[in-house]
């Protein structure tokens, strides 16, 4: 069975007047940045200063048993969305309490930042294991008034890797959610522009996978 190791809390809290900047794979969240509280969330509070000019995305294969098999690889498509605000809770609105497995199709007004599929059949190496994209652009195509502190970064993806040792093949489709800045670890009070997306995935010696999008710690 896949998995995700995630800290989680039901898709339907945020329904009611709490946001947490959440990171979400399919009908759950999880805490991108590591924090343990809910935030209150203020709505379409004007916060220009937390959106990056640019942001960067780094997907990357933590653990593959086989990885320096020649016949291993693992494939990646990904989408990067802008959704905002207003039309993010208006659809958890819509879609009402409950699980649900979410597509960036159902957000209108969402916006395409950057998309990508990528084969990597080398794996022998850290390099060989990140798909990166840098300078995404980010501040400018987001209009003026949307640039509110409770929006939302989505991360949809699709996965597949194949492991050579293990001779098993894992396959995710998912998305991610998180908020366009991060709190700083000693005070959840300070905010800044987040600049980076990250996607980790790594398959275990039992052929599960393991999957999340927390920030890569210093010298990871």
């Amino acid at each position: 069975m896949i998995r995700g190791v995630l800290t989680i809390v039901f898709l339907h809290v945020c329904v009611f007047s709490l946001f947490l900047p959440p990171a979400m794979a399919v009908s759950l969240f999880a805490v991108q940045t590591g924090s343990s509280g809910f935030k209150v969330r203020q709505p379409n509070l004007y916060a220009p200063n937390l959106y990056a000019d640019n942001i960067d995305f780094i997907a990357t294969l933590e653990k593959l048993p086989g990885a320096n098999k020649k016949q291993s690889y693992w494939e990646l498509s990904y989408e990067l969305y802008f959704i905002p605000e207003d039309k993010y809770h208006e659809t958890l609105q819509r879609l009402g309490r409950g699980g649900h497995n979410l597509t960036p199709q159902q957000f209108p007004g969402r916006i395409l930042l950057a998309e990508g599929h990528k084969k990597k059949t080398r794996l022998g190496t850290p390099e060989q294991q990140t798909i990166a994209l840098s300078g995404v652009a980010f501040k400018q195509k987001i209009p003026d008034t949307q640039r509110t502190k409770f929006a939302v970064l989505m991360t949809s993806f699709s996965v597949k890797i194949f492991d050579a040792e293990l001779n098993t093949t894992v396959y995710k489709s998912g998305v991610f959610l998180t908020a366009p800045y991060e709190s700083h670890p000693q005070d959840q009070k300070q905010a800044f522009a987040r600049k980076t997306l990250y996607l980790n995935f790594g398959v275990n010696q039992n052929g599960t996978l393991n999957y999340s999008q927390l920030p890569r710690k210093p010298g990871d």
